[in-house]
């Protein structure tokens, strides 16, 4: 059994999580800043193997403190994450195995592996821009998992781009190094990512649509279960297939 702490619990990836939760996960304890708890510091119970967070980049260093009071491994799937917050992962990692993914569904790993792949064969046949919608409560734009895709694009291609996530106005002739990235953001929507690739003659539209919160949240699970008991280190979804055989 894989006992769990879950930071930010109580937000929408935190219900999805103690939803998905089966019976061979315990869930120890649910910390919220919004769930009326008195003063004082959150504590990690004794025995949690995991602690699972899905809360904001504001918050984390209230999740240092958190797992510094513990040897208990990270699962992290926070958006919105600057270089401080990744500083912090990173330090974290040197004394904890930590796993950090702005998504943690396999469709969002395979899209990323196509769009790599596609980048990679292609070289400048194709213009590059994406559309990605959310709930109208998500806080950052573009996604994670928009940057993510564009990096993977950027991978394949080995170059750099100019991003822009608007055109309004005259003389906005598209470059050669541009990619679009644009955000949509209304009613519940749980994740939805569109890449279209424009060429001379053709078009491709690759996209990932979310039907809800739970496969993310079974992500987030197998992550836990996986990476409990690894040696300290940074990993992510890469490291997941492969300690999974090549599927999640």
């Amino acid at each position: 059994m894989t006992r769990l702490v879950l930071f930010g619990g109580g937000g929408r990836m935190g219900r999805a999580v103690r939803d998905a939760a089966g019976p061979e996960f315990e869930i120890l304890s649910v910390i919220d800043k919004n769930d009326g708890r008195p003063g004082g510091e959150p504590v990690l119970p004794p025995g949690c193997d995991v602690v699972i967070d899905f809360s904001t980049p504001e918050a984390f260093e209230d999740l240092g403190r958190l797992i510094e009071g513990g040897s208990a491994a990270l699962v992290s799937g926070t958006t919105g994450l600057g270089s401080a917050e990744r500083a912090m992962l990173e330090k974290w990692s040197r004394d904890r195995a930590v796993f950090y993914s702005p998504n943690m569904s396999f469709g969002i790993f395979l899209l990323s592996r196509l769009l790599s792949e596609a980048a990679r064969i292609s070289g400048d046949r194709y213009d590059f821009e994406m559309v990605e919608y959310h709930h109208r409560t998500k806080q950052d734009s573009p996604s994670g998992t928009a940057l993510k895709l564009l990096e993977a694009w950027k991978a394949g291609a080995g170059k750099d781009f100019t991003v822009t996530s608007g055109r309004s106005g005259a003389s906005l002739r598209r470059t050669g190094d541009e990619a679009g990235v644009f955000s949509v953001r209304g009613g519940d929507v749980a994740g939805d990512h569109e890449i279209h690739l424009l060429g001379e003659g053709e078009r491709l539209l690759l996209a990932h649509r979310s039907s809800g919160r739970r496969t993310f949240a079974v992500g987030a699970l197998l992550a836990a279960s996986s990476i409990s008991g690894r040696p300290p280190g940074l990993y992510g979804m890469d490291d997941l297939v492969r300690w999974r055989g090549g599927c999640i």
